[in-house]
């Protein structure tokens, strides 16, 4: 999930406020415990202090003793002993306070009250003999050395109690400033955390808000492209020859355009809000909510996502038939579908035209055929019958005809023979693409030999294959008519004493391509597309026979496979025609290497 940038400055703040207050904490904790040192420290101190006023005590109440025992001024001297007392009894009951809770100060506190006591009950008894017995008897008790082992077991003991009081002090002042560090190390550490996140946090709230501000600028400027690519989308949608509609999950137009309103003679405004349904006749328009329902529950489609043909109802009550194209379009969590529509009246009327004119098609191939039929029994029997009549007369009487009559003679037998391979070429030609022998592998090579052997050219013209053929898929008869009418015409028309004839092929990307090449008189430029027509020569038929139908027979086998012929030449440095067959229609089925 990715967070705004109100909601990382709230985070960040959070987490500055919970650091500063786990900070706080720490430092409240740290602060707690060096006061705490600080004031056990304090007490250590009062203690060293009032051992040593203690000590102090003691030595001065047994110093004013003995001044009042050799002075017997009991004012000057006795008053301050009795008060030093007083005093020391009170800083052992301070002392007692300051030990509670330490059972190891308390047993040294028990020593020296103990040590106190015995002291101050000795000095209270020389004290008493003073009193009672006179000045001689306390002498000679002090004499004696009374109280001094106990003075020096006190004074031991106090020097043993302030040596423990200055480890004790030295310790805890030690404890007190390494407090003191590891608070202010804390509190160091923590500040330069709180102001790296912060650095940090205002450096991602810039590139956030960088981010932001670009990405406002490229969401105006999509905005921008969006409003032009829903204007030209409508002005589309206007201008559009098509007829759309859009509606919605319930069937609703939503939007109907111009060419729509043509079609069903509809206003925009009479549709919008509308059930589409009103625009389809019985029984399409009662099956239609179901069907969109039914779709929206198991997804299953009909006509969403491809063409269909149907039936739209005009405002008059009219039908036509149209081609409705719907797609499907996702907005968020609702659905928008889309119609093309496209009246196909004239389309139909086009289609049934076709049909008719296939129709007469069929019937005319069928009468050609039976012109084929007539062509081939009824004109070539009484052809033949006049071509064998003719070559009677002319053998039976050659020796009557005088040279004129001869002439006419051979040209009447020319004429017979030119029309017979007329009317020959006219059924191969009509043939083509309509009877069909089957596909099969032609050995071009092999071919191409036998088609030279048949036309046995003079011994002047050499016919050569420059290259080995393919064998390809088709129909030998085509292919063989393809090739002899290239080579018989280059034959027919050389002119050079020593003929040159080459027939090559070479593959070229998806398709064969052929050659039949010449050094016979060549074409001008001007008959290139002439010659492939049907019936078209270039020689005087008096001078060379030909019926024009060879090369028309090549242009359409050839493009029967669909391939293509054209001729480049020359006059006077010869020809070389070309053609090709589509490897994926004149199918290669071996190379010969």
């Amino acid at each position: 999930m990715k967070w705004s940038v109100e909601n990382k400055v709230l985070a960040g703040f959070v987490v500055a406020v919970a650091v500063v207050a786990v900070v706080g904490g720490l430092a409240y904790q740290a602060s707690y415990r060096y006061i705490e040192v600080s004031r056990r420290l304090m007490q250590t101190q009062e203690a060293l202090v009032t051992l040593e006023e203690i000590y102090s005590l003691v030595s001065q109440a047994e110093s004013g003793q003995r001044a009042y025992l050799i002075t017997s001024d009991e004012s000057y001297y006795l008053q301050p002993r009795h008060a030093a007392v007083s005093r020391v009894w009170k800083l052992v009951a301070r002392l007692k306070q300051i030990s509670a809770g330490d059972p190891d100060r308390q047993q040294q506190l028990q020593k020296i009250e103990q040590r106190l006591a015995a002291r101050l009950d000795i000095l209270d008894r020389v004290l008493r003999l003073r009193q009672t017995h006179g000045l001689d008897a306390a002498r000679q008790q002090l004499l004696a050395g009374a109280g001094r082992a106990e003075m020096e077991q006190l004074r031991d003991i106090v020097t043993l109690a302030e040596s423990e009081e200055r480890k004790l002090l030295k310790q805890r002042t030690e404890e007190a400033q390494s407090y003191a560090d590891r608070t202010l190390t804390t509190l160091s550490a923590t500040l330069l955390f709180v102001m790296v996140f912060m650095y940090l946090l205002f450096l991602r709230i810039r590139r956030e808000m960088d981010e932001r501000n670009q990405a406002k600028e490229a969401l105006s400027r999509y905005a921008d492209r969006l409003r032009e690519s829903e204007a030209r989308v409508s002005a589309i949608v206007e201008m559009a020859v098509d007829g759309i509609i859009v509606i919605n999950e319930q069937g609703m137009i939503d939007r109907f355009n111009p060419a729509a309103a043509r079609m069903f003679g509809y206003a925009e405004a009479e549709v919008l809000g509308k059930n589409v349904s009103m625009l389809m006749p019985s029984p399409y328009r009662e099956e239609h909510d179901g069907y969109l329902e039914r779709y929206q529950k198991t997804g299953k489609k009909k006509i969403i996502g491809s063409g269909l043909e149907v039936v739209g109802q005009r405002r008059d009550g009219t039908t036509f038939p149209m081609d409705l194209a719907v797609s499907e379009i996702r907005l968020g969590s609702h659905r928008m579908f889309t119609g093309v529509i496209r009246d196909i009246t004239e389309r139909r009327q086009a289609e049934e035209q076709q049909a008719r004119l296939m129709q007469e098609l069929e019937s005319a191939n069928d009468e050609l055929k039976n012109f084929a039929y007539v062509v081939s029994h009824d004109l070539k029997a009484p052809l033949r019958a006049i071509g064998s009549l003719a070559d009677w007369i002319s053998t039976d009487y050659a020796d009557r005809f005088d040279d004129e009559g001869k002439e006419h003679m051979r040209l009447l037998i020319s004429r017979v023979h030119r029309m017979d391979g007329l009317i020959g070429g006219i059924l191969q030609y009509s043939r083509v693409g309509r009877l069909k022998e089957g596909s099969a592998p032609v050995d071009l090579d092999q071919l191409v030999h036998e088609v030279i052997d048949l036309l046995s050219p003079p011994e002047n013209i050499a016919v050569t294959i420059e290259n080995p053929l393919p064998t390809v898929a088709g129909e030998r008869t085509r292919l063989q008519q393809v090739f002899q009418n290239l080579l018989s015409n280059a034959i027919k028309y050389m002119d050079k004493p020593h003929g040159e004839i080459r027939v090559g092929c070479s593959p070229d990307k998806e398709e064969w391509k052929f050659s039949v090449s010449d050094n016979g008189p060549g074409i001008e430029a001007r008959h290139f597309e002439r010659i492939f027509h049907l019936f078209q020569t270039l020689a005087p038929r008096d001078r060379v026979e030909s019926t024009g139908v060879g090369l028309a027979l090549v242009k359409k086998i050839v493009e029967m496979y669909g391939g293509r012929v054209w001729v480049e030449s020359a006059v006077g440095k010869g020809s070389a025609f070309f053609f090709t067959l589509p490897k994926a229609a004149g199918k290669k089925v071996r190379s010969k290497k």
